[in-house]
């Protein structure tokens, strides 16, 4: 295989190469920065979404905090509801039994009062 030697109007000048190696360098210079610029607009929004995450986390734990305390006082809120239910089916048994013991009073007020009509009547 013989050499061949490029046809003369082929062969490119050396600012020919240089000039495409700068319109390269440009493109891949350009490409870079509109790289550079995306990374810095995701940086951005990631200190973004770390701050909402952040406020998101701290939101959840004030409000299972809040939870926490209504929790208890139901908790709370039962006891004492319990305690007063407790107090007052004690008072309405003794308000029964004193029902109770009163009625029988009158019944034996009453019967006294017949019996002593009667006596009245006798004489």
């Amino acid at each position: 295989m013989a050499f061949r030697r490029p046809h003369p109007r082929q062969r490119r000048t050396c600012e020919e190469y240089k000039a495409e190696l700068e319109e390269e360098n440009y493109y891949f210079h350009s490409e870079l920065q509109t790289e550079v610029d995306l990374n810095r607009q995701n940086e951005s929004q990631i200190n973004q979404l770390e701050r909402d995450y952040s406020q998101c986390e701290q939101e959840i734990q004030r409000l299972q905090e809040q939870l926490e305390r209504l929790e208890n006082a139901s908790k709370e809120e039962m006891v004492e509801l319990k305690s007063e239910i407790s107090s007052l089916k004690s008072r309405l048994y003794q308000a029964k039994k004193d029902v109770r013991d009163k009625e029988k009073y009158i019944s034996d007020l009453e019967k006294r009062l017949e019996e002593s009509e009667e006596q009245v009547d006798r004489l």
